[in-house]
Protein backbone atom coordinates (compact mmCIF):
# COMPACT_ATOMS: atom_id res chain seq x y z
CA UNK A 1 0.00 0.00 0.00
CA UNK A 2 3.07 2.24 0.98
CA UNK A 3 4.47 1.60 -2.43
CA UNK A 4 1.48 2.29 -4.09
CA UNK A 5 0.91 5.85 -2.49
CA UNK A 6 4.23 6.96 -2.96
CA UNK A 7 4.12 5.87 -6.93
CA UNK A 8 0.63 7.85 -7.19
CA UNK A 9 2.55 10.73 -5.28
CA UNK A 10 5.31 10.74 -7.83
CA UNK A 11 2.45 10.37 -10.93
CA UNK A 12 1.22 13.48 -9.51
CA UNK A 13 4.55 15.68 -8.99
CA UNK A 14 4.95 14.78 -12.83
CA UNK A 15 1.77 16.26 -14.09
CA UNK A 16 1.85 19.21 -11.73
CA UNK A 17 5.44 19.82 -13.09
CA UNK A 18 3.91 19.36 -16.84
CA UNK A 19 1.45 21.87 -16.38
CA UNK A 20 3.79 24.13 -15.23
CA UNK A 21 6.21 24.15 -17.44
CA UNK A 22 2.66 24.40 -20.13
CA UNK A 23 3.16 28.25 -19.37
CA UNK A 24 6.85 28.66 -17.75
CA UNK A 25 8.98 27.29 -20.66
CA UNK A 26 12.70 27.73 -18.06
CA UNK A 27 13.84 28.62 -14.98
CA UNK A 28 15.31 31.93 -16.75
CA UNK A 29 12.11 33.00 -18.13
CA UNK A 30 10.20 32.72 -14.70
CA UNK A 31 13.16 34.88 -13.55
CA UNK A 32 12.26 37.19 -15.93
CA UNK A 33 8.40 37.23 -15.47
CA UNK A 34 8.36 38.44 -12.43
CA UNK A 35 11.14 41.27 -13.16
CA UNK A 36 8.66 42.13 -15.35
CA UNK A 37 5.33 42.15 -14.37
CA UNK A 38 5.96 41.88 -10.42
CA UNK A 39 8.80 44.82 -10.77
CA UNK A 40 8.71 46.18 -6.48
CA UNK A 41 6.90 42.95 -5.33
CA UNK A 42 9.07 40.85 -6.35
CA UNK A 43 12.15 42.29 -5.68
CA UNK A 44 10.35 42.66 -1.94
CA UNK A 45 10.80 39.07 -1.44
CA UNK A 46 13.78 38.47 -2.87
CA UNK A 47 12.91 37.15 -6.64
CA UNK A 48 14.62 39.78 -8.56
CA UNK A 49 17.59 42.72 -7.78
CA UNK A 50 17.19 45.71 -6.51
CA UNK A 51 16.64 48.69 -8.85
CA UNK A 52 20.27 49.57 -7.88
CA UNK A 53 22.27 46.77 -8.33
CA UNK A 54 24.36 47.24 -11.36
CA UNK A 55 25.37 43.91 -12.62
CA UNK A 56 24.60 42.68 -15.76
CA UNK A 57 23.56 39.22 -17.14
CA UNK A 58 24.35 37.50 -20.20
CA UNK A 59 21.12 36.20 -20.46
CA UNK A 60 19.20 36.29 -24.09
CA UNK A 61 16.13 37.17 -22.82
CA UNK A 62 17.98 41.01 -22.39
CA UNK A 63 19.61 41.33 -25.36
CA UNK A 64 18.29 43.44 -28.96
CA UNK A 65 19.51 43.97 -32.04
CA UNK A 66 22.88 45.93 -32.39
CA UNK A 67 23.49 49.09 -34.34
CA UNK A 68 24.06 52.69 -32.72
CA UNK A 69 22.91 55.98 -31.72
CA UNK A 70 23.90 58.96 -31.08
CA UNK A 71 23.26 60.44 -27.62
CA UNK A 72 20.54 61.90 -27.22
CA UNK A 73 19.88 65.40 -24.98
CA UNK A 74 18.23 64.70 -21.69
CA UNK A 75 14.51 66.39 -21.09
CA UNK A 76 15.17 67.27 -17.36
CA UNK A 77 14.94 63.93 -15.67
CA UNK A 78 12.25 62.30 -17.83
CA UNK A 79 14.43 60.80 -20.84
CA UNK A 80 16.78 61.65 -23.81
CA UNK A 81 15.58 62.75 -26.83
CA UNK A 82 17.11 62.50 -30.03
CA UNK A 83 16.51 64.10 -33.16
CA UNK A 84 16.44 62.78 -36.71
CA UNK A 85 18.00 63.63 -39.87
CA UNK A 86 15.01 65.18 -41.13
CA UNK A 87 13.24 67.44 -38.92
CA UNK A 88 9.68 66.21 -40.84
CA UNK A 89 10.14 62.93 -39.39
CA UNK A 90 8.37 60.91 -37.15
CA UNK A 91 8.09 61.88 -33.73
CA UNK A 92 8.06 58.31 -31.75
CA UNK A 93 8.07 58.23 -27.65
CA UNK A 94 8.54 55.56 -26.04
CA UNK A 95 7.87 54.30 -22.62
CA UNK A 96 9.09 51.19 -21.39
CA UNK A 97 9.09 48.77 -18.52
CA UNK A 98 11.05 47.94 -15.19
CA UNK A 99 14.67 47.05 -14.65
CA UNK A 100 16.13 44.45 -16.21
CA UNK A 101 19.91 42.65 -15.67
CA UNK A 102 20.40 46.49 -13.13
CA UNK A 103 18.98 48.36 -16.62
CA UNK A 104 16.65 51.39 -16.70
CA UNK A 105 14.75 51.27 -19.81
CA UNK A 106 16.05 54.45 -20.57
CA UNK A 107 18.89 52.17 -21.50
CA UNK A 108 17.96 48.63 -22.48
CA UNK A 109 15.49 50.12 -25.05
CA UNK A 110 17.75 51.55 -27.10
CA UNK A 111 18.65 47.74 -27.88
CA UNK A 112 16.02 47.82 -29.99
CA UNK A 113 15.90 51.31 -31.30
CA UNK A 114 19.52 51.47 -32.32
CA UNK A 115 18.48 49.68 -35.51
CA UNK A 116 16.04 52.51 -36.63
CA UNK A 117 19.18 55.09 -37.09
CA UNK A 118 18.07 58.66 -37.54
CA UNK A 119 15.31 57.98 -39.03
CA UNK A 120 13.09 59.14 -36.39
CA UNK A 121 12.66 61.96 -33.58
CA UNK A 122 12.65 60.04 -30.88
CA UNK A 123 12.15 60.29 -27.41
CA UNK A 124 12.91 57.17 -24.65
CA UNK A 125 11.14 57.83 -21.14
CA UNK A 126 14.23 57.28 -18.90
CA UNK A 127 11.96 54.54 -16.43
CA UNK A 128 8.76 52.98 -16.08
CA UNK A 129 7.84 55.41 -13.32
CA UNK A 130 8.20 59.42 -15.10
CA UNK A 131 5.19 61.11 -15.44
CA UNK A 132 3.70 60.77 -19.29
CA UNK A 133 1.99 63.52 -19.15
CA UNK A 134 4.59 65.50 -18.13
CA UNK A 135 7.15 64.25 -20.41
CA UNK A 136 4.94 64.53 -23.59
CA UNK A 137 4.56 68.56 -23.01
CA UNK A 138 8.82 68.41 -22.69
CA UNK A 139 9.21 66.79 -25.85
CA UNK A 140 6.51 69.14 -27.57
CA UNK A 141 8.46 72.03 -26.04
CA UNK A 142 11.71 70.63 -27.65
CA UNK A 143 10.53 70.00 -31.20
CA UNK A 144 9.10 73.57 -31.31
CA UNK A 145 12.66 75.60 -30.14
CA UNK A 146 14.17 73.25 -32.51
CA UNK A 147 11.87 73.98 -35.29
CA UNK A 148 10.73 70.08 -35.47
CA UNK A 149 7.83 69.32 -37.31
CA UNK A 150 6.51 65.52 -37.39
CA UNK A 151 4.83 64.27 -40.34
CA UNK A 152 3.14 61.29 -38.20
CA UNK A 153 3.36 60.84 -34.16
CA UNK A 154 3.75 57.42 -32.66
CA UNK A 155 3.12 55.97 -29.27
CA UNK A 156 5.21 53.09 -28.52
CA UNK A 157 4.46 50.97 -25.17
CA UNK A 158 6.45 48.73 -24.03
CA UNK A 159 5.64 46.62 -20.37
CA UNK A 160 5.75 48.45 -17.29
CA UNK A 161 5.01 51.57 -19.82
CA UNK A 162 1.44 50.97 -19.69
CA UNK A 163 1.49 53.25 -16.76
CA UNK A 164 3.17 57.06 -18.31
CA UNK A 165 0.92 55.68 -21.28
CA UNK A 166 -2.15 55.13 -19.64
CA UNK A 167 -1.36 59.18 -17.98
CA UNK A 168 -0.67 60.70 -21.19
CA UNK A 169 -3.44 59.00 -23.28
CA UNK A 170 -6.09 60.11 -20.84
CA UNK A 171 -4.57 64.16 -21.06
CA UNK A 172 -4.53 64.18 -24.71
CA UNK A 173 -6.46 61.22 -26.63
CA UNK A 174 -5.67 58.66 -28.67
CA UNK A 175 -6.33 60.85 -31.84
CA UNK A 176 -2.50 62.71 -30.82
CA UNK A 177 -1.23 59.86 -32.21
CA UNK A 178 -0.98 58.55 -35.81
CA UNK A 179 -0.40 55.10 -34.51
CA UNK A 180 0.07 53.56 -30.97
CA UNK A 181 1.80 49.93 -30.30
CA UNK A 182 1.06 47.85 -27.49
CA UNK A 183 4.28 45.65 -26.84
CA UNK A 184 3.38 42.98 -24.35
CA UNK A 185 1.66 45.69 -22.08
CA UNK A 186 1.14 44.26 -18.36
CA UNK A 187 -2.76 45.04 -18.29
CA UNK A 188 -2.59 42.71 -14.29
CA UNK A 189 -4.96 45.50 -12.65
CA UNK A 190 -9.02 45.00 -13.87
CA UNK A 191 -8.98 48.97 -14.40
CA UNK A 192 -5.53 49.10 -16.75
CA UNK A 193 -6.83 46.23 -18.37
CA UNK A 194 -10.20 47.70 -19.28
CA UNK A 195 -8.50 51.05 -20.00
CA UNK A 196 -6.20 49.20 -23.25
CA UNK A 197 -8.94 47.15 -24.39
CA UNK A 198 -11.08 50.27 -25.06
CA UNK A 199 -8.30 51.88 -26.10
CA UNK A 200 -7.66 48.95 -28.76
CA UNK A 201 -11.67 48.76 -29.78
CA UNK A 202 -12.47 52.37 -30.17
CA UNK A 203 -8.91 52.56 -32.23
CA UNK A 204 -8.61 49.32 -34.42
CA UNK A 205 -6.83 50.81 -37.25
CA UNK A 206 -4.45 52.88 -35.58
CA UNK A 207 -3.16 50.34 -32.31
CA UNK A 208 -0.80 47.05 -33.58
CA UNK A 209 -0.22 44.61 -30.24
CA UNK A 210 3.09 42.27 -29.95
CA UNK A 211 2.45 39.45 -26.88
CA UNK A 212 3.68 36.62 -25.40
CA UNK A 213 1.10 34.36 -23.58
CA UNK A 214 1.97 35.74 -20.13
CA UNK A 215 2.92 39.22 -20.12
CA UNK A 216 -0.30 40.94 -19.73
CA UNK A 217 -1.22 39.14 -16.78
CA UNK A 218 -4.61 39.26 -18.11
CA UNK A 219 -5.54 36.39 -20.65
CA UNK A 220 -9.50 38.48 -21.09
CA UNK A 221 -7.63 41.71 -22.53
CA UNK A 222 -4.66 39.91 -23.96
CA UNK A 223 -7.48 37.53 -26.36
CA UNK A 224 -9.73 40.86 -26.50
CA UNK A 225 -7.01 43.32 -27.66
CA UNK A 226 -5.01 40.64 -29.83
CA UNK A 227 -9.09 39.88 -31.93
CA UNK A 228 -9.81 43.54 -32.22
CA UNK A 229 -6.94 45.77 -33.98
CA UNK A 230 -5.49 45.50 -37.21
CA UNK A 231 -2.07 43.81 -36.25
CA UNK A 232 -2.35 41.38 -33.37
CA UNK A 233 1.15 39.38 -33.03
CA UNK A 234 2.70 36.62 -30.58
CA UNK A 235 6.40 36.41 -30.64
CA UNK A 236 7.66 33.14 -32.08
CA UNK A 237 9.27 32.11 -29.11
CA UNK A 238 7.16 33.53 -26.10
CA UNK A 239 9.80 35.70 -25.48
CA UNK A 240 8.96 38.65 -23.45
CA UNK A 241 12.01 41.18 -24.58
CA UNK A 242 11.74 40.05 -27.87
CA UNK A 243 8.38 41.15 -28.65
CA UNK A 244 10.42 44.16 -29.06
CA UNK A 245 12.14 42.87 -32.37
CA UNK A 246 8.85 42.32 -33.77
CA UNK A 247 7.29 46.05 -32.73
CA UNK A 248 10.20 47.62 -34.28
CA UNK A 249 10.25 45.75 -37.44
CA UNK A 250 6.52 46.94 -38.04
CA UNK A 251 7.22 50.49 -37.35
CA UNK A 252 9.95 50.22 -39.38
CA UNK A 253 7.64 49.04 -42.47
CA UNK A 254 4.70 51.66 -41.55
CA UNK A 255 6.62 54.65 -41.80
Amino acid sequence: MKKVLTNLSSVFLILNIFTFMKYIKSIEEFKFMNEQLFGDIAKKVGLIKDEDDKSTSSSSTAKGPTGKIKEGSKVGDLGKFTPAKQKTAPLVVVFGGVNVNGKKSGEYMYDYFNKTGDNYNLFVASDHKVDGKKAYEQIKNSINRESIKPSKKILYLFSGGWRPGKDLLESVGAKEFDKIYLVDIWMGDSKVGKFYTELANNNKGKVEYFYTSFGANNEKARKDISQSVSKGEQNRENNHMKTNEDAVKSLLSYT
